[in-house]
């Protein structure tokens, strides 16, 4: 009976890890930095700055390193790809690229990535400033949205819940993935 237990726990362990090494990687089509025309992802990309992964360290946000980082932060991102954004103030520069992520049930995070952080700054002044808040702001009755600005990043938080808008702008202004020095 003990060799029995022992062979279906060596059987079970076998079967656990030949299905991990099964499993696909993701690739740079569907995880690729903003802009590259790749199909979206579902899941969170790749850890920025790993050699040979699909999100390189630039030192700018891509939509993969956004995904990471508020996966990171525990929010459970997932990249909502049949939503569109709201905001039609901006993103209407070339060179932007605009998707939502929703963060648990029921906020919505749409992310505006601009070729530059010179880009965004000429485009976030299109937006109406009262209508928006940060992190750290109380939301009054009007439900105002979080303003999350950094580099080449703008990301306009729809949720009621402080401790998640918190979260997210600290994981967001951290910046971007920097490029290792060597």
């Amino acid at each position: 009976m003990r060799e029995f237990v022992a062979a279906l726990t060596m059987l079970a362990v076998v079967a656990c890890s030949s299905e991990n090494s099964t499993k696909s990687k993701p690739d740079a089509a569907t995880n690729g930095p903003a802009g590259t025309g790749g199909a979206p992802s579902k899941t969170v990309g790749a850890t920025p700055g790993d050699s040979g992964q699909a999100c390189p360290a630039t030192g700018s946000w891509a939509q993969c390193s956004v995904l990471y980082r508020l996966d990171r932060a525990g929010l459970a991102p997932h990249l909502d790809s049949t939503a569109k954004v709201d905001e039609k103030s901006i993103g209407g520069l070339a060179g932007t690229t605009s998707f939502v992520v929703k963060i648990g049930k029921l906020a919505r995070l749409e992310v505006f990535l601009y070729s530059d952080s010179a880009a965004r700054v000429a485009d976030a002044t299109h937006l109406d400033r009262k209508q928006f808040v940060n992190a750290t702001q109380e939301q009054t009755i009007k439900r105002e949205r979080t303003l999350i600005e950094n580099a080449n990043l703008i990301g306009l938080l729809t949720s009621l819940n402080s401790h998640q808008r918190e979260r997210a702008s600290d994981a967001l202004t951290a910046g971007p993935p920097q490029a290792s020095s060597k």
